[in-house]
């Protein structure tokens, strides 16, 4: 069956004002500038981060989409069964930060995870200190506006990794941060 001139490529640039595509790399990261902005050093309170929010967003490298996923409830009867929705489960996202010296990406990162498990004195946090919220938003490839804003709520760090030093190596160091959060959504302004 041919296509038809409709279902062509071309379709795309006959209609420009609604077929952008929207990139993978037009994007950031904004966290909850009050929390952020009051993070202390592990290891030395006397030094804090007055410019964390704008460092990390400046150093975000990638940030994975919420999504959730939902088990099914499967109920049987006789010879056959029904599947309902089950109770929705976020899963972690992932973050990745190029490790800038001047900033202190890795440390203000630190810091934050600190807040939910200090290794210094061995505590545990309470959620209102460690918990934050961040928004993930997402631009046309000219930044002339927010195609999407992403709420991230209750946000913490609950990994943080990075690779190894490498006297080979060449690359810019990245570090990886599995953030957990309560529930993710999607606010349309448009």
């Amino acid at each position: 069956m041919p296509i038809r001139p409709d279902q062509g490529a071309y379709h795309f640039s006959a209609e420009k004002q609604i077929y952008e595509i929207q990139r993978g790399n037009n994007f950031e990261v904004v966290l909850n500038t009050d929390f952020i902005n009051r993070l202390t050093a592990l290891g030395s309170p006397a030094t804090s981060f007055p410019k964390a929010q704008d460092y990390i967003r400046i150093s975000v490298a990638s940030f994975s989409v919420p999504h959730f996923s939902q088990n099914p409830i499967e109920v049987r009867r006789g010879n056959t069964s029904v599947k309902y929705a089950g109770v929705m489960s976020f899963n972690s996202g992932s973050l990745q930060c190029y490790d800038f010296i001047g900033t202190r990406t890795k440390d203000i990162l630190m810091a934050w995870q600190a807040r939910s498990g200090n290794p210094l004195d061995q505590t545990v946090g309470l959620q209102a200190q460690y918990k934050t919220d961040c928004t993930l938003l997402e631009y046309p490839p000219d930044y002339s506006r927010i195609v999407r804003t992403w709420k991230l709520e209750g946000c913490w760090i609950s990994e943080i990794s990075e690779p190894e030093y490498s006297a080979d190596s060449n690359d810019a160091r990245r570090i990886s941060v599995t953030i957990q959060y309560d529930r993710a959504y999607p606010v349309y302004d448009v």
